[in-house]
């Protein structure tokens, strides 16, 4: 203030040089600034909050709350005098002069408190009632209090414990406030655990339907929340078969919301996979706030909830922990956030809140939802209601109208991705091997069963079984006592797999002693819908057998040693689709040592289709001859080359990206001085062997070339490994291209890399931050049975045996070419505090195999597809008059039309259900060439629902197809 007077002395020492109407308005404003300033000087800081516990009433029509005002500073005793907007207010006595009690305006704007003591004015202060006027687009509408306890099946400890204490602490405890209280509602997110507690207290199953028809206790889905790009398409399509299905056949009851709160991750053609089941909703977490139709290629879309993160609700803004008044205030600044995004796409003013987190308690916030409504009532601005609801009540709700929902398509990379194969090989092997299994048991089951006339007799219970063993596993690996779930993990996919294998065994068995051929004949079975040439085998007593095809030639093959045991190794040809040949096992020598055209030296290998020179670490030059191409660049990493690598992350957790290896910790096999030696050399194949001991490991290289195929296998071996914490292994292929695409197989689709991906950054967040990172940017990926990549006029494909692959060099030093790449093993810890490490000692065995093609991955999708569909080779054991010596039970016109499912219909005897999914990418009719006539075709949706009759009948058969569509038909028989 002294300044200011300053300058108006001088103004007024300059008044002879400035006259007029200026000048007194300079002085004047100087002035009032002044009195204003110093005014404002004696004002006293102040304090106003609300009393707690929290009190109110209704007076002279409007609701008020008894508040505390403290006053700053000395002099402040005498009788004061409040107003608020300049009306005077009632003020209660206190015991000390600095603070006062007072009613104020509970809901309202901002208002004008002064405070006197006499007419002196102690403060002047624009106060904001607790509860906000402006609740926007809401004001009218209600908040949906979406109340469940998301559960992995362990993590917070074992399966054990977390089922008794989900039952005991949790579901009974929900079950016994619906009693209490009607209005009560609750989830569980997932069908498994309403499985457990009915095998826990079979008594209230009455009970629990009362309370899903009553839409109050609503159990999800799914089977469980999984991860999506670890599983095959038919083991996703089965999370709907023991959810949504299972609901309706054993309890009479629906539901149509499928969950996945935890993982990161969506997969290209889930919802696809869900809206052909039925279930038109999914509730997601870690994503934007926000409601998208989640669209996949085909067109299907299912609504998608997301709150950012599931928890944060419960864990973190604690919206309803201190009664209603508090909530309205803390609530409000959603309604602010999200006003314009729901008015601008005519949703209708409903406001989810999900109250959860892991394994949380059932709490009834039946009183706060009475006072809230209360307050409604009372106010004299519209306010939103508060109620409690379902997610399928909230989903019915806002699609209502012409609600128009965000879009999104394309696949969300898994961020968690090195927590299942890389960290858990062996078990990831169980259900890759039951997905190919569980499938083609099914198939030739049906088919046996359909060749005896008995149908009927098709084992559902034990196939149910087996696929809710290879899908039992969720996304909550490891955790605390992590060791304890992962056993029990590995240990449910070990019997999925070993379940498909005898059924398949028992199967294919029984057809082969169809066969009209001898005892002791072999019949190959193909369980793919293309006829295939490729290596089958078959056990034998001594190296003096030979094969011999139909018309008695001689069919090229070689004896090698598994353990203890002969494996005859022969070429199988033109094995019919979905069908067999067989061949005759007879005594002799095969007399051909080796092809003509193949040519064998200590470290080179050359037949028709390559040219190929072994060097340390792998392969060092690798020609095609047909397409004139060098096929590897190798001046970094070798073909086939195993690095090792250090990693620092974790598998899952609250990361927002794939966190990288370790800068500089990286090391290869071809930094090392290799020796190759031939292992093996006869007429199908030679094997090239490299052994090396570092470290942590013993890695042996097995190379195999095949005479006869364009096929190269990769058998790796991480013999006897320690356990080293932190250690990451990597299989190479780095190919001799630029500007390569990249393709790979997800379920049910085929994925190429920066077109298939969703297009907007996913946000939402952790608690480490927001998830920032574009999806194309996004790597390595969770892949099904190959990845390819062309460029520079060819292709390569690699066949894979582990779940996690990438393309891009993953040393610091970044090549500009593409490496394509198997991550073997990853020893790093659980993301849980108390978690265990997954160290994976012991020893582990891989194997790969490339093919080289024109460009373009549907070049290389057959042989992709094959190297993890083996011919079976079966010894006949009795001599049977039935069928014919080869025969394909089912071939499609279009190869790129994948069969994913033959079997029983599950509630009809004289049904055969097909599903099958259009891979390339474009409308097609198909025609289908049967082994039974067929009275009529049903279009189902995924779940066997019966949806429309296709006017079709006999044993070749023509439907339609959409791009990239999965159909599902019944054939009447």
């Amino acid at each position: 203030m002294t300044e200011r007077l300053e300058r108006l002395l001088l103004l007024l020492k300059m008044k002879n040089m400035f006259q007029g109407l200026f000048f007194r308005r300079k002085v004047l404003s100087i002035l009032l600034s002044c009195v204003s300033l110093s005014a404002h000087a004696q004002y006293l800081p102040v304090k106003i909050d609300m009393v707690t516990p929290v009190q109110y009433l209704k007076k002279d029509g409007h609701l008020k709350i008894l508040s505390y005002i403290k006053l700053g500073g000395k002099d402040v005793v005498g009788s004061k005098k409040l107003c608020v907007d300049g009306y005077p207010v009632d003020i209660e006595k206190t015991v000390t002069d600095d603070s006062l009690l007072v009613w104020l305006p509970m809901i309202g704007e901002e208002k004008r408190i002064e405070v006197y003591v006499g007419k002196r004015k102690l403060t002047d202060y624009m106060f904001t009632p607790v509860i906000p006027a402006d609740w926007g687009y809401f004001k009218n509408g209600t908040i949906h209090i979406i109340q469940s306890s998301h559960q992995d099946i362990a993590w917070m400890d074992t399966p054990d414990y977390c089922r008794e204490d989900r039952i005991d602490k949790i579901i009974i405890p929900a079950l016994d406030m619906m009693k209490e209280d009607e209005n009560f509602t609750f989830e569980m997110e997932q069908t498994l655990n309403l499985m457990e507690f009915l095998e826990e207290y079979p008594e209230r199953k009455d009970e629990v339907i009362q309370r899903y028809k009553e839409k109050r206790f609503a159990w999800g889905a799914t089977y469980n929340q999984p991860y999506e790009g670890l599983s095959t398409g038919e083991q996703l399509v089965r999370q709907a078969y023991y959810g949504r299905k299972w609901l309706r056949e054993n309890l009479g009851c629906d539901d149509r919301v499928a969950n996945n709160m935890d993982v990161p991750g969506r997969g290209l053609q889930m919802p696809q996979i869900l809206s052909k089941s039925g279930i038109n909703n999914l509730f997601i977490s870690r994503m934007r706030e926000g409601l998208y139709e989640w669209n996949s290629p085909d067109g299907s879309k299912v609504l998608t909830f997301t709150p950012g993160n599931y928890g944060w609700a419960t864990s973190q803004w604690k919206f309803f922990e201190k009664g209603a008044v508090i909530a309205f205030n803390k609530l409000h600044h959603r309604s602010q956030l999200w006003s314009d995004y729901f008015k601008k796409r005519n949703i209708p003013p409903h406001y989810g809140i999900l109250m959860s987190c892991d394994a949380t308690r059932p709490v009834n916030y039946q009183k706060i939802i009475k006072e809230w409504n209360s307050i409604v009532e009372q106010a004299e601005v519209p306010l939103p209601r508060l109620e409690n609801t379902t997610a399928e009540e909230y989903f019915n709700i806002v699609n209502v109208g012409n609600a128009k929902f965000e879009q999104v398509m394309g696949e969300r990379p898994n961020l968690w991705l090195y927590i299942h194969g890389p960290a858990h090989y062996e078990a990831t092997r169980y259900k890759r091997d039951a997905g190919v299994l569980l499938p083609a048991a099914e198939t030739f089951t049906s088919i046996n069963n359909l060749i005896d006339g008995d149908i009927a007799k098709y084992p559902r219970n034990l196939f149910d079984r087996a696929w809710m063993a290879s899908i039992y596993p969720d996304h909550g690996l490891g955790g605390k006592n992590g060791d304890i779930t992962d056993h029990i993990f590995e240990d449910s996919l070990k019997v999925s797999r070993d379940m498909g294998k005898a059924l398949l065994n028992n199967a294919l068995k029984s057809i082969a002693d169809k066969v009209t051929a001898n005892v002791g004949d072999i019949v190959v079975f193909n369980d793919l819908t293309w006829k295939r040439t490729d290596i089958a085998n078959i056990a034998v007593s001594s190296a003096n057998y030979i094969i011999k095809d139909d018309e008695g030639r001689i069919v090229p093959s070689q004896i090698i040693k598994e353990g203890d045991k002969l494996i005859l190794c022969f070429l199988a040809e033109n094995i019919p689709s979905l069908g067999y040949r067989t061949y005759t096992l007879a005594r002799g020598q095969q007399k051909c040592k080796g092809q003509e055209n193949v040519c064998r030296t200590a470290n080179s290998y050359d037949n028709k289709y390559y040219k190929v020179l072994l060097g340390d670490g792998g392969i060092v030059s690798l020609y095609d001859k047909d397409l004139k191409q060098e096929l590897f660049h190798t001046s970094k990493f070798r073909g086939g080359d195993v690095i090792e690598a250090g990693y620092t992350g974790f598998g899952a957790g609250e990361f927002t990206k794939i966190q990288e290896l370790a800068p500089g910790d990286i090391s290869s096999l071809s930094s090392l001085s290799g020796i190759w030696n031939m292992v093996e050399d006869g007429s199908v194949f030679s094997v090239y062997e490299n052994i090396q001991q570092t470290t942590n490991t013993k890695i042996i290289q097995r190379i195999r070339f095949y005479h006869l195929l364009k096929q190269i296998d990769f058998n790796i071996t991480l013999q006897d490994f320690n356990g080293a914490h932190n250690r990451q292994y990597r299989i190479t292929f780095p190919l001799n291209m630029r500007e390569a695409s990249v393709a790979y197989e997800v379920p049910m689709g085929i994925l190429e890399v920066g077109k298939d991906e969703m297009k907007t950054i996913p946000g939402g967040w952790s608690v480490w931050g927001s998830y920032t990172n574009h999806p194309e940017d996004s790597h390595p990926r969770e892949i099904q049975n190959f990845m390819s990549a062309s460029g520079n006029g060819f292709g390569v494909t690699m066949a894979s045996c582990v779940a996690v692959g990438d393309w891009i060099d993953p040393s610091r030093e970044q090549a500009d070419y593409p490496i394509l790449q198997g991550v073997l093993l990853s020893s790093h810890k659980s993301c849980h505090d108390e978690g265990n490490w997954y160290h994976q000692t012991g020893t582990h065995q891989y194997k790969f195999s490339i093919s080289s093609h024109k460009e373009g991955w549907k070049e290389g999708y057959h042989f992709g597809i094959g190297a993890n569909h083996p011919l079976i080779a079966i010894k006949k054991e009795t001599k049977g008059k039935l069928l014919d010596r080869q025969k394909s039970f089912f071939s499609i016109s279009d190869s790129l039309v994948a069969l994913s499912l033959m079997k029983k219909a599950d509630n009809d005897d004289n049904g055969i259900i097909i599903r099958l999914t259009e891979m390339e990418g474009v409308d097609k009719n198909i025609s289908i060439k049967l082994p039974f006539t067929v009275q009529k075709v049903i279009r189902t949706n995924l779940i066997e629902d019966e949806q429309e009759e296709i006017n079709i009948s006999g044993d070749i058969i023509t439907l339609k197809l959409g791009h990239h569509a999965i159909e599902t038909f019944k054939l009447i028989l």
